[in-house]
């Protein structure tokens, strides 16, 4: 995903260098453990207009960091100025996004229709509102249907 310019992906290191040339605070709002493999990790939000960005301890156990070293878990965008690294952004088209990433899973929630596109333990989903992409999240799979 690229951020003004810089390249921020799921696993990567969380330091206070891409948070600020990301332009969000360093320091999140903790919001919550989350139970992956069987372990509950910490989750902390970072965030501005258009961006969040989660960061986690997540597996920290089983990589061999510290518990206090935090990496990127989960970047959701609602802003057009940030695209995936298909090209794919907030106003694509949902034939622009099936060009990009193929047919993915569909799933409508709550009156809210998302297409999902899963590669191991990451998801690249997509909210489609009147035939255009309004949301863009990529995360991790923590193997629990919420």
């Amino acid at each position: 995903m690229k951020i003004k310019d810089q390249s921020v992906a799921l696993g990567d290191s969380w330091t206070p260098d891409i948070a600020r040339k990301i332009d969000v605070p360093m320091e999140g709002r903790f919001t919550g453990e989350v139970t992956f493999d069987g372990t509950n990790y910490k989750f902390f939000q970072h965030q501005r207009a258009g961006l969040e960005i989660f960061s986690s301890n997540l597996w920290w156990d089983k990589a061999e960091r510290s518990v206090d070293d935090y990496i990127v878990s989960q970047i959701t965008l609602t802003a057009d100025d940030f695209a995936t690294p298909r090209g794919v952004h907030v106003g694509s088209t949902r034939e622009e996004m099936n060009n990009a990433y193929g047919i993915g899973q569909v799933d409508n929630d709550s009156g809210e229709q998302w297409i999902t596109y899963a590669l191991g333990k990451k998801a690249l989903s997509f909210e489609i509102k009147g035939g255009n992409v309004v949301k863009i999240t990529m995360n991790y799979d923590n193997g629990s249907s919420e």
